[in-house]
C-alpha cells in the first residue's frame, strides 16, 4: 500500500464516500443511503472497528473500504462468537493493484484474530445479506483476490428469475392439490389465525426466515397488503410449510422435511406465482438456491441468472 495511505475505523462523515465506492466496486449490487443506514449502521452487530477505510494521511477522500460484521448480538442467529462476515469491500479504480485491499484485510484480520475469530464468511451475513457469496462473473477479480487471501469456495449457490407473463399452473398441480387434499393436506392463503402457529413453525424449522416472514405478515395485515403474499400448507390443521413473496421477489419458502417429496412445495410455489401475477407483477426472482433445488424452479419457468461463490476463510491461531 502507498506510504501516504492510512487505515482507520469508520466515521460518520464517511458515509457518502463508502456508498460511492460500494456502487462503483459492487456495481451489480448497488445500495442507496437509506439502505446503508437501516441495513448496516443500525444493525446491532455493526461496529466501527469492523468497518475499515483506507484514506490518504492528508485527509483526501476514502479510496477503499471493507465492511465486516461479528456476532456481537443474537441477531446473527446460529452464529458463534468465533464467527465473522465480510459483507462488502471495494477500492477506487485508480488505486487498485496497489495493495489497498490487501492492507484493509490484513488490518481487519489482525483485529479479528486478537478477538478470537476463527471463521470468516464472505457474503451471506444472514440478518441483512447482499448476496449468497461473490458473483463469479461480475466480481471475478474479487474471487481471485479472496482466494489469494486464503478463502476457499464451499458451495456455488445460484440466483434465478422467471417471467410471469402468461404463467399458468401445470396440469399436474391440479391433480397434486387434489391428492394432497384427500390425504388431509390443505394449501391456502394465510389467515390471521395462522400468525402465531406459522411463527412457531418457523422457529422449529426455518429460524433464519422468521424475521422476514414476520415483516411480510406485518405488511399483509397493515401497511402494504397489495405487494406481498403468503400461503401456508397444513396437515390436519397443523402448518407444515409456507411460501411468501414481496413485490417481484419470491420466497423464502419451505416445507417440513417429513412432508417433502409429496408435491407440497410445487403447489406452494405455483400458487404463489399465480398470486404474484394477479397482483400485476411480470416476473419473479430470488437470490439463493442450490442446484438440487433448482430442478423444481426450472419446472416453473425459472432460469439461472447469477452464480455465486460462497467462500470462507479459517483463521488459524
Amino acid at each position: 500500500m502507498p506510504t501516504d495511505m492510512q487505515i482507520r475505523p469508520y466515521r460518520a462523515g464517511d458515509e457518502r464516500h463508502i456508498i460511492a465506492l460500494w456502487n462503483a466496486s459492487m456495481w451489480a449490487d448497488p445500495i442507496e443511503t437509506a439502505i446503508w443506514r437501516t441495513r448496516y449502521l443500525l444493525d446491532p452487530n455493526f461496529s466501527v472497528e469492523d468497518c475499515l477505510v483506507a484514506t490518504a494521511s492528508s485527509g483526501e477522500p476514502i479510496v477503499g473500504f471493507v465492511l465486516g460484521m461479528t456476532a456481537r448480538s443474537d441477531v446473527a442467529r446460529d452464529s458463534q462468537p468465533s464467527d465473522a462476515w465480510i459483507v462488502g469491500f471495494g477500492v477506487d479504480e485508480q488505486h487498485r493493484r496497489q495493495g489497498v485491499a490487501r492492507s484493509l484485510f490484513e488490518h481487519l484480520e489482525a483485529s479479528w484474530r486478537a478477538a478470537g475469530i476463527a471463521r470468516v464468511t464472505i457474503g451471506p451475513y444472514i440478518p441483512s445479506y447482499v448476496t449468497p457469496g461473490v458473483d463469479e462473473q461480475a466480481y471475478a477479480g474479487a474471487v481471485l483476490f479472496l482466494q489469494a487471501w486464503g478463502a476457499e469456495t464451499q458451495s456455488r449457490p445460484l440466483s434465478m428469475k422467471a417471467s410471469l407473463t402468461g404463467y399458468r399452473s401445470a396440469p399436474a398441480i391440479s391433480s397434486t392439490t387434489a391428492g394432497l387434499k384427500s390425504a388431509g393436506v390443505l394449501i391456502r392463503l394465510v389467515e390471521p389465525g395462522d400468525i402465531l402457529p406459522l411463527l412457531e413453525f418457523l422457529v422449529d424449522h426455518f429460524e433464519h426466515w422468521r424475521p422476514d416472514a414476520a415483516s411480510v405478515l406485518s405488511e399483509l395485515y397493515g401497511s402494504n397488503p397489495r405487494s406481498v403474499t403468503m400461503h401456508v400448507a397444513l396437515d390436519q390443521g397443523q402448518i407444515i410449510g409456507y411460501a411468501q413473496s414481496r413485490s417481484e421477489r419470491f420466497g423464502p419458502f419451505g416445507v417440513d422435511q417429513t412432508f417433502r417429496g409429496r408435491g407440497v412445495g410445487a403447489v406452494l410455489l405455483s400458487n404463489t406465482l399465480l398470486a404474484m401475477r394477479a397482483q400485476g407483477f411480470h416476473c419473479a426472482w430470488f437470490l439463493w438456491t442450490s442446484d438440487r433445488a433448482a430442478k423444481l424452479y426450472r419446472e416453473h419457468r425459472f432460469e439461472e441468472v447469477r452464480r455465486f461463490a460462497l467462500m470462507t476463510n479459517t483463521l488459524t491461531p
